[in-house]
């Protein structure tokens, strides 16, 4: 079985999403009965040759993949927490976001987990500690399929239900990561150039502006703004070009990383990729970087399982797993935007109406400029904020960067205003490209991908749409 020599952590994963994709048709069937079958199925498919004790580790696998859709299938089951009423209840604000007309502040209470209220103004300070009373509720249930389900959204972020708040009172405030955050977002307001200060606070605190959101979505780059491996990965490259290789060092750093950028769950599988390959490096072991997204990807959903509805955690796996199964194929990197703009087409169309095909050409080389762009602003945000001489007018020239890729990406955007709506044809062949490369990086013979790539790419559109 190949799959179990070179990435078993796949089947492991393709098994756990397929489950989560018919738990609504299946309700427990689906993680009992359908996640085994399909994880033995996989393996099946991608034999090649005999492997020593292959079948200890075909059942060691199954044996995890059981205990993983156990775990999934006990916390996303109903019935919900209970509704509760608080009393002087002690809690700081942990973050606090702009939702449609309104704002959505998490309060993370001393008692009882964290909980979400929803006020007309920005009342709250993300890291503020206070007292209040108060009473919860469950969130509002999706009524059709395929509609926004609240609950599954923030129970993904750990948040267990809505909560009304009275009588709110400010308590003397404490360090926590959550006021660390909220001090280094003013002070970027303050001393750096409003551009420059925006993209900082998405790279830096994963906070993202609506109105650049907004813009890069037109453009087909949002994923620029979403912390991700893309900004791990250029954290790491800073962090080891100042400190050196130690691979203990970086994990500190790295781990850092991710928690002041609010602990995403792209961030989190970033961290997760990049820790396998430090960690193997410290026992100097060989690391597979397409096992390491599905083993992140699988981590994460043991640690939240309400994150598989969260389409940022869709998108990171779908897109990281294709670059690096193209890599280790052999592709080259120039196939990678337009295979990527592909992949992610089914989730990004059907969620948010259509894909800018400018994206195409963008994404070609937004990663190279962003990597410099970002290292460059990262640099000078630093001495700026320790009030080095002259750097004020060093982020001056910074925010020339980030205003010439404004320019660039809406005259291209001019040049080609065409967004691609929702095509089944397109959508279809989005799900088996995906499957294709991953084929391919697993060295099967040309008939049998094809053909694995025709039944599963079928059968996930199938699922899924």
């Amino acid at each position: 079985m190949e799959i179990l020599r070179r990435s078993p952590m796949l089947g492991v994963l393709a098994a756990l999403v397929s489950g989560y994709a018919l738990y609504d048709r299946l309700g427990v069937f689906a993680f009992i009965f359908a996640v085994p079958v399909i994880f033995s199925g996989i393996m099946f498919c991608s034999f090649e040759y005999e492997l020593p004790e292959q079948w200890n580790i075909f059942i060691f696998t199954l044996i995890f993949t059981l205990i993983c859709s156990f775990r999934i299938y006990a916390v996303i089951s109903p019935p919900y927490p209970e509704n509760a009423v608080f009393i002087a209840e002690t809690g700081t604000v942990t973050d606090v976001r702009q939702w449609g007309k309104i704002y959505a502040a998490v309060i993370d209470t001393e008692s009882r987990g964290k909980f979400v209220t929803f006020t007309h103004f920005a009342e709250l300070t993300e890291g503020e500690r206070i007292i209040f009373d108060g009473s919860t509720r469950n969130f509002r249930e999706a009524r059709n399929s395929g509609d926004f389900d609240e609950g599954r959204f923030w129970l993904g972020r750990g948040v267990k239900g809505r909560m009304t708040i009275y009588n709110v009172q400010v308590l003397p405030s404490k360090f926590s990561f959550a006021l660390m955050r909220h001090k280094l977002s003013r002070k970027l307001s303050i001393y750096m150039p409003e551009l420059t200060g925006e993209y900082l606070k998405a790279a830096w605190l994963g906070e993202r502006d609506n109105d650049l959101n907004r813009r890069h979505r037109e453009w087909g780059t949002s994923h620029l703004l979403a912390v991700s491996g893309f900004h791990v990965g250029i954290a790491i490259l800073c962090a080891g070009i100042i400190f050196g290789k130690n691979a203990v060092i970086l994990s500190i750093i790295l781990w850092a990383y991710v928690i002041i950028t609010g602990a995403s769950a792209g961030a989190v599988r970033s961290a997760l990729m990049f820790q396998a390959g430090l960690s193997a490096k410290i026992m100097k072991r060989p690391v597979d970087a397409v096992n390491s997204v599905c083993l992140a990807g699988v981590m994460i959903l043991l640690w939240r399982p309400f994150l598989f509805w969260d389409i940022g955690w869709r998108l990171s796996i779908i897109s990281v797993l294709t670059i690096t199964a193209m890599f280790q194929a052999g592709y080259s990197w120039l196939m990678i935007s337009p295979a990527v703009w592909l992949v992610t087409f089914p989730q990004v169309s059907y969620t948010f109406g259509g894909v800018p095909a400018v994206g195409l050409i963008l994404n070609i080389f937004a990663a190279i400029y962003f990597s410099f762009a970002f290292t460059i602003a990262s640099a000078g945000a630093f001495l700026r904020l320790i009030n080095f001489p002259l750097s004020q007018y060093f982020m001056l020239a910074v925010e020339g960067i980030f205003l010439l890729w404004e320019k660039i990406a809406g005259f291209m955007a001019g040049l080609i205003p065409y967004f691609v709506g929702w095509n089944y044809f397109v959508a279809w062949l989005g799900c088996g490209t995906m499957v294709f490369f991953v084929c391919r990086y697993l060295d099967l013979a040309p008939l049998r991908i094809a053909a694995v790539t025709a039944v599963i790419g079928f059968a996930a559109f199938i699922m899924f749409m």
